[in-house]
């Protein structure tokens, strides 16, 4: 349960620091009357369009060799 929380903890960091660099604020899938700021929810369908464009290793190549220092490797050891 508790390597269940820190991966979540770690998905809704990630998101949140990509929304951070964001130009724009993403459209609202569901909008809502009075409501003008974004969800987590739509943060995440870009992420997942971006995930899946065919240019997407120009922006997240694969690793030739294991980077050790990573944050991200970081986020997986506090998952694990």
């Amino acid at each position: 349960m508790k390597n269940h929380l820190n991966l979540c903890m770690m998905a809704t960091s990630l998101t949140r620091v990509y929304a951070c660099h964001l130009d724009k604020t993403p459209s609202r899938r569901h909008a809502v009357k009075g409501r003008n700021h974004f969800a987590f929810s739509d943060v995440r369908r870009l992420i997942a369009q971006d995930a899946l464009d065919k240019d997407f290793q120009l922006v997240c190549p694969l690793p030739r060799k294991p980077i050790e220092n990573s944050v991200a490797v970081a986020f997986m050891r506090l998952a694990a």
